[in-house]
């Protein structure tokens, strides 16, 4: 198709500059016609003149002007007659035509670079990131260029901007994922989906913290939807954070209790509660309803080290506190490689970077963290705030 478009284009372009040429000799056909009146006006001088109307010197000086243009449209400055009559000359400019395109069209398959036309993505390709811990990869990356592309030609699409919103997020540019949100909901007045998801790009970009703005959204998509869990899980976030911890968790128990069976958001919820109850020396297990079966894999899953194995290797003799350390530290963190749904080994992870002192690899665990649970907004706001615990910087 893109070969027909080119050739198409270039005997279009070939054709707007041969017919001036083809036609050019055709521009004096009308001399005669020109003279005929010419000579009239050298009458109806001459009849001026003799009644006095206009004055001698004047009539001689056009006169003299008129006959001069009569020189030049008569037979002695008439275009040379042409070479080739004009049926052959109208089979050669098109034939000129004709060879201009074929040798254009040559030209570029030969140092062109045809191939161009191949190398976006295809259709069957996946649109998730190849590396967890660099989310925004390749193909993402295209497809979020597409759906910019796209809104700037329709914007009044909120499913569009819905997508556009969703892709942000899952690369991290939560700030651009909460205009786009916003720019949905705008569209959708009625659709809580829309302003809960707004919320939740506005909490990320505050790094984990309910905003003002993020809480206007989630009260919004409540009044629309009062069963919208994520707007739900969100309002019990801000309540913990606002210093209601015992609101918040009857908040977090009443929307487990009520979720439909199956639901996939159970689980991650469930854990973030059990999580924060813990780091308020709460139990809870009797208030919550029954926890779905936990995968083989996370119940195999060996421990990791925790502060106290860590600290207990500072004690030790230099070089074999090293070995001791590094040891566990790379186990874990290769566990987590090969299996990154582990949440507690995240945190574990974190929290034995901050011991050793090394904060950015802290920080570099918690965006792996996060970047493995970016479709879990609830235990993305856990890992926040077991960063801000452990006073994990930039968090």
């Amino acid at each position: 198709m893109l070969w027909i478009l080119l050739t198409a284009m270039t005997v279009v372009a070939a054709v707007g500059l041969t017919i001036p040429l083809v036609r050019r000799h055709d521009a004096r056909r009308s001399g005669p016609r020109n003279i005929e009146v010419l000579a009239d006006q050298l009458r109806d001088i001459d009849i001026q003149a003799a009644d006095g109307t206009l004055p001698v010197a004047e009539a001689e000086g056009l006169k003299t002007e008129v006959a001069r243009r009569i020189l030049a449209e008569g037979p002695g400055a008439a275009t040379p007659a042409r070479p080739l009559g004009e049926r052959a000359l109208l089979t050669l400019g098109l034939g000129l035509v004709v060879v201009l395109a074929v040798a254009a069209t040559v030209l570029y398959s030969k140092i062109g670079r045809p191939d161009l036309a191949t190398t976006s993505a295809p259709r069957s390709a996946t649109v998730e990131p190849t590396d967890a811990a660099h989310p925004g990869g390749g193909d993402i990356a295209v497809m979020i260029r597409q759906l910019e592309a796209k809104m700037k030609q329709s914007p009044g699409d909120p499913e569009g901007w819905r997508m556009l919103g969703w892709s942000y997020m899952r690369t991290g540019r939560y700030g651009e994922a909460a205009n786009a949100y916003g720019k949905a909901a705008a569209l959708a007045p009625t659709n809580a989906e829309f302003l809960s998801a707004q919320g939740e790009a506005l909490t990320q970009a505050a790094g984990g913290e309910v905003t003002p703005a993020a809480r206007t959204a989630f009260r919004s998509a409540i009044v629309r939807e009062p069963g919208d869990p994520r707007a739900r899980f969100f309002l019990a976030v801000a309540k913990d954070q606002g210093g209601d911890h015992a609101g918040a968790m009857a908040d977090w128990i009443a929307l487990l209790k009520s979720a439909p069976a199956g639901a996939p958001w159970i689980a991650d919820v469930r854990a973030s509660v059990e999580r924060i109850a813990r780091q308020h020396g709460e139990d809870v297990a009797g208030k919550l309803p029954p926890a779905p079966a936990a995968t083989a894999a996370a119940d195999a899953a060996p421990p990791g080290p925790n502060a106290d194995q860590v600290a207990a290797a500072q004690q030790m003799a230099p070089g074999d506190q090293q070995a001791m350390i590094a040891g566990m530290v790379d186990r874990l963190a290769a566990r987590l490689k090969a299996n990154p749904k582990d949440p507690d080994g995240w945190v574990r992870l974190m929290r034995a970077r901050m011991v050793l002192g090394e904060t950015g690899a802290a920080a570099g665990a918690l965006h792996d963290a996060l970047a493995a649970y970016a479709d879990s907004p609830p235990q993305q706001v856990a890992f926040h705030a077991a960063a801000r615990e452990l006073r994990i910087p930039g968090v």
